[in-house]
């Protein structure tokens, strides 16, 4: 991956790369987008995403809870 370094220290990438490194689908990247739960940035024609946002959201997911009386 070519994730660029800025100078404000966040990692931007592409929206294909930032698919491959958040394993989501292009429509699902600009439906996080366009809620708010990762960061975007336009450079000319290009989008460019905020690797970071990318760790942000899926560190702040909840932990799964083992249901006691599921089958397994």
């Amino acid at each position: 991956m070519s994730a660029i370094d800025t100078a404000s220290g966040h990692r931007l990438a592409t929206v294909k790369e930032a698919c491959r490194y958040g394993k989501f689908s292009h429509t699902k990247c600009y439906e996080l987008i366009n809620a708010g739960r990762i960061k975007a940035k336009k450079f000319d024609a290009r989008t460019l995403i905020d690797l970071d946002s990318i760790d942000v959201m899926y560190a702040a997911l909840p932990d799964l809870v083992p249901n006691p009386g599921a089958k397994s």
